[in-house]
């Protein structure tokens, strides 16, 4: 694959999260080459997806998908971290093994694949429903919660995940509801897809009332509302449960709430993807400013969290990468087995995005001009490829072959 824009700042980044995300890819991923050289699920779905925009060989992908789903407790959870002689849970990073199932079902095209991998994930969310309570709130699973190295939280777990009910947490939960019923539908279960919808609604619907905080327009942290973070109003927009007055009050206070626990370098992942879904894409590059200063800090591959870091080189870092392609180029499946494909680029106070995407076939190349609110340019589809061009609210067809964009 190849990007270019008219920010020479983006390309300074693409070598650091290259490197970072090779010094991390050996027989299987890891987290880092220097600590645990071990693989972490929460890292490595973020190292899989960096690996679909950049290449065709998705072996790797595909062994960590098959070695965490392995890895399955009695409980039906799925380790932290595999293989590993230490048993480690993170009960988090299991939603997220849920998560690189999904992702795979989109990026690659292997629906046999996908529909052997189900059961383990029903069995990773009914370990999950066993501690939803009586009023559908989830209550924090035993073993190592952790969310995000922010400051703090204790050793990276949100406020009540110890034990208690988490905001963060409980829509998580939502959010992996959304996406198994998503592959369920896929594979052709539409009574798994309609039970999974089923608990969505409801933990929704418990979220809302118990995590609501109608006076700051935001959803708590814990039950109390005395916490509140980016972490939460990202899950919360990206589970696709909000809507109306409140979902635009989450999104405009995530937006402008100075106060909010900010994510770090891994989390920020999932606020880019909802700038994304925003289509905010100033605030994405000020986030951005972090990853702009690592080269003239002498850094060669991206680091675990900012300051104070441990590790100096995070394939989780790396995530940058996948959104140049897929968030500001904005080149996404927009169908199951990448079947079709939606361009909605994002570029902010670029005037020029250019690239090329690998797809299983073959390349989807693009080269777009902004001025005025308008984009020109061409795309040229791969044989059998077919989707939509989206802008400005403006959406065409796109077809195989080359096609001029004028919108």
């Amino acid at each position: 694959s190849r990007f270019g824009s008219s920010d020479p700042r983006l390309d300074a980044i693409t070598p650091l999260a290259l490197r970072s995300l090779q010094m991390c890819a050996h027989e299987t991923y890891m987290d880092c080459p220097y600590y645990e050289q071990l693989m972490y699920v929460g890292d490595t779905r973020l190292e899989a997806l960096t690996t679909y925009t950049i290449s065709r060989d998705d072996r790797l992908p595909r062994k960590s998908i098959l070695l965490f789903g392995l890895s399955r407790l009695p409980d039906g959870l799925t380790q932290a971290r595999y293989p590993s002689r230490d048993v480690q849970v993170i009960p988090p990073f299991a939603l997220w093994w849920v998560g690189m199932v999904y992702d795979y079902a989109l990026w690659r095209d292997d629906r046999e694949f996908v529909a052997s991998l189900l059961p383990a994930v029903r069995a990773v969310l009914d370990g999950f429903l066993a501690y939803v309570d009586g009023e559908d709130l989830l209550h924090a699973q035993p073993g190592w919660n952790f969310s995000d190295w922010t400051a703090g939280w204790p050793i990276g777990v949100p406020p009540d995940g110890f034990g208690g009910c988490s905001g963060v947490i409980h829509w998580h939960l939502i959010y992996t509801l959304e996406l198994a019923s998503r592959l369920e539908g896929w594979a052709g279960d539409p009574f798994a897809a309609q039970r999974w919808q089923s608990w969505h609604a409801r933990l929704a619907a418990a979220a809302e009332t118990h995590f609501w905080d109608d006076a700051r327009g935001l959803f708590a942290d814990d039950l109390a509302h005395t916490c509140f973070s980016e972490h939460t109003q990202c899950l919360a927009l990206l589970s696709g449960a909000l809507a109306g007055e409140r979902r635009e009050r989450t999104a405009q206070n995530l937006l402008t709430d100075e106060s909010l626990t900010r994510t770090t370098i891994y989390f920020t992942h999932y606020l880019f993807e909802t700038y994304r879904l925003l289509e905010q894409p100033a605030a994405l590059f000020e986030r951005l400013g972090l990853w702009f200063d690592l080269a003239a800090q002498g850094f060669k591959t991206t680091p675990e969290q900012p300051e104070p870091s441990r590790s100096d080189c995070h394939g989780w870092g790396a995530h940058p990468l996948y959104h140049f392609f897929a968030t500001l180029l904005g080149i996404r499946p927009s169908a199951p087995g990448f079947g079709q494909v939606e361009i909605k680029p994002i570029p902010g106070h670029l005037t020029q995005l250019a690239g090329e995407l690998v797809h299983p076939l073959g390349r989807i190349i693009v080269d777009l001009h902004f001025a005025s609110g308008h984009v020109r340019g061409s795309v040229m589809l791969p044989a059998g490829l077919h989707g939509t061009f989206c802008y400005a609210g403006k959406t065409v067809a796109l077809r195989v072959g080359m096609q001029a964009i004028d919108l």
